[in-house]
């Protein structure tokens, strides 16, 4: 779950840990949306998703490397998921931009 964030960004607040499905975090068009408010009205402006795989697909009819959305009836990886708000500066923020988002 590492991730570097600019120092130029200060740490607002960190959600308690849950688990997601790989569904969960991929079909909504915005599933982080509350997320996103709350970091919002608490005074943040940038929300850091950091996960971590902790089951694998289970079903074999949808392999790795296909979409989620491509496998019916199938919900895919389970996930732990922390959500860390931020409040950047201007510059902070465009660094995160021009940043590699990864797996």
């Amino acid at each position: 779950m590492a991730s570097r964030v600019p120092s130029r960004c200060r740490l607002m607040a960190t959600k308690p840990l849950i688990t997601m499905t790989e569904l969960e975090m991929e079909v909504p068009t915005q599933p982080y949306r509350r997320q996103r408010e709350e970091a919002a009205a608490s005074g943040g402006n940038a929300l850091l998703v950091r996960s971590r795989q902790i089951y694998s697909r289970l079903d074999l009819n949808c392999l790795a490397a296909s979409p989620i959305t491509d496998c019916p009836d199938s919900s895919g990886a389970w996930f732990d998921v922390v959500f860390e708000s931020y409040s950047c500066t201007p510059e902070a923020l465009q660094e995160l931009a021009a940043t590699e988002p990864h797996d």
